[in-house]
């Protein structure tokens, strides 16, 4: 599982560095992580997500994720959000931004792809700037 989820960042990396690269207006999901909005980015949760917070890496399903952007928000509380790059590529998308909370700044990293014409969340990534 650990070799499918670097091969997905690395992929995701590539995606970034070649092209498909357009700036946009932050979606709801950046919102709803902006203001740490839990039931808001449920909705959006895949059934199956890998979530990475930090140094702790978890494929789970919708309800673990939940639990652990719950966990995460409670220690960290939200106070302003940057979308710093959008990539889309057919159905996928990657978001890529600054989460600014009580304990310090964020990278977030969400890979989301379109089923009948609604966003899923694949992929959190959450890692601690210095």
């Amino acid at each position: 599982m650990r070799n499918r989820k670097s091969k997905i960042f690395i992929l995701s990396f590539f995606t970034l560095m070649f092209g498909m690269n357009s700036m946009a207006n932050p979606t709801e999901i950046t919102q709803a992580f902006a203001n740490g909005n839990i039931s808001k980015l449920e909705s959006y949760l895949n059934n199956n997500v890998d979530v990475m917070i930090e140094n702790s890496a978890s494929s789970c399903d919708k309800n673990r994720a939940k639990s652990l952007l719950s966990d995460f928000f409670r220690k960290n509380r939200p106070t302003n959000y940057s979308l710093t790059n959008k990539t889309e590529k057919g159905k996928s998308a990657i978001l890529l931004g600054k989460l600014y909370t009580s304990n310090g700044e964020f990278s977030l990293f969400i890979l989301t792809q379109k089923d009948t014409n609604k966003d899923f969340i694949y992929q959190i990534k959450i890692t601690k700037n210095n």
